[in-house]
């Protein structure tokens, strides 16, 4: 029963850390109180923050996963939601553009990175025949998170569902007497996300039988970070998170910005993004169970097939509300079917314990990928317009399932090599009866 309580505060911390994706949300709150505190701050320009979440993140992983191993979850989970709500309680007095950068930008991300992968640890060496299930549900936490407090925030800055009326470089904001209203919700969220941070880390429980956790050394483990990264698997599972994580990250951050240019209604398009977090997280359960039923190259070329289809048909259903929503939520899905697949398939492959710290290292292509779907848009909107942006984002997506289909095989190299050292010592006569 205790490992299913610990299961739950796992669970309970990815719904913290996981409120990373309520930027896409509030974004537009941000740039209405930057401007009115005389800052020349658009959503184009605000659409960095998320990428840099996510790279910030990417930063934090592996040190995240060595204090959980080196010493124990406590230590880790505290530092990291500790950090996750000082960022947001600090965010709220700020009033710069670069204030918000760094501080609700590149520090909540590590915050987030710190955390993230300690409840995995723990929750694998209980369940350790359920890998992927049990990846699936406690990062279903992350994407939930999202859509609870997606609601919330809107509810407290914009609870009459006002319309954004002022004029701004082409795209409409929201006047003071809502934008004014960011620096009291950032407190509240901060006060909430402390005492869900605290139910969850007193439900944690210590990895079983930790002195073997810490052992890097097994037959079927990888033995370092170095030997992990020199495999060529590793720089193949690489290269096609950086191409098909583009679509999900820049959607999870611009479903507003780009929904308001066809469907004018904040309240429909929180909704969007709430029930599209809904579907991010939930479904982050159901890839892990067809991984484990399964196997990840069938699981992900679904994922990789689904999002394309639906990033290349995005722009043209854009307009019909109910459309918009379907797609977005889809899109989301897929998006965080890449948190459920890959945090599994590295465990697989290279071990419950090192491969928690190979995957700090491989979500480096998360975060540059991240970043590269920032510059592409950033420069190029303006000449190729949403159209155009997505047939690229599209053609990502198409290389990372030809990766995948020409390229990857799911193979733990150690366990391997144990099984030929063990029938290359077998006595030949014994061989031959």
């Amino acid at each position: 029963m205790s490992y299913y309580l610990a299961l739950a505060g796992g669970f309970l911390i990815h719904i913290i850390i996981g409120t990373v994706y309520i930027t896409g949300n509030i974004s537009v709150y941000i740039a209405s109180y930057l401007q009115s505190k005389g800052h020349d701050i658009t959503l184009k320009d605000l659409s960095i923050i998320l990428p840099l979440q996510v790279l910030g993140t990417t930063i934090s992983l592996l040190f995240g996963s060595y204090l959980t191993t080196k010493y124990n979850p406590w230590i880790t989970v505290i530092l990291g939601n500790s950090i996750v709500i000082l960022s947001v309680f600090s965010t709220s007095f700020i009033t710069t553009y670069a204030g918000y950068v760094l501080v609700y930008g590149i520090l909540f991300g590590i915050g987030v990175g710190i955390t993230y992968t300690t409840p995995l640890i723990c929750s694998w060496s209980h369940f350790p025949n359920h890998k992927g299930r049990i990846s699936g549900i406690i990062i279903s936490g992350f994407g939930f998170g999202s859509s609870i407090f997606n609601l919330v925030s809107t509810k407290m800055i914009n609870p009459d569902n006002k319309k954004p009326e002022h004029k701004f470089h082409g795209d409409k904001y929201f006047d003071s007497d809502i934008s004014d209203k960011l620096p009291s919700t950032l407190r509240w969220l901060a006060l909430i996300y402390l005492i869900i941070s605290v139910i969850g880390i007193c439900l944690l429980k210590r990895p079983k039988k930790n002195e073997q956790l810490v052992k890097s050394q097994k037959n079927d483990e990888c033995p370092s970070i170095k030997a992990g990264i020199k495999t060529k698997m590793f720089w193949v599972i690489f290269a096609m998170g950086f191409c098909s994580i583009m679509p999900g990250i820049y959607l999870a951050s611009a479903y507003k910005s780009f929904g308001k240019e066809k469907i004018n209604d904040d309240e429909f398009l929180t909704i969007v993004g709430s029930v599209g977090s809904i579907f991010n997280g939930s479904f982050r359960y159901f890839w892990g169970q067809v991984m484990d039923k399964t196997s990840f190259k069938i699981s992900y070329s679904i994922l990789l097939a689904l999002q394309a289809a639906l990033i290349v048909t995005l722009y043209y259903i854009a307009s019909i509300k109910a459309l918009y929503l379907i797609w977005i939520s889809l899109i989301l899905c897929c998006e965080g079917g890449h948190f459920s697949l890959y945090p599994t398939i590295i465990a697989r492959m290279y071990g419950k314990v090192m491969g928690a710290k190979i995957y700090g290292i491989l979500f480096y292509c998360f975060g540059s990928g991240s970043i590269t779907g920032f510059l592409i848009q950033f420069y190029l909107v303006k000449i190729i317009g949403y159209q155009g942006l997505f047939i690229i984002l599209a053609g990502f997506t198409a290389a990372s399932l030809l990766i995948l289909l020409l390229f990857f095989k799911e193979v733990n190299i150690w366990l391997e090599q144990r099984k030929l050292t063990e029938i290359s010592t077998i006595n030949p006569i014994d061989r031959e009866i």
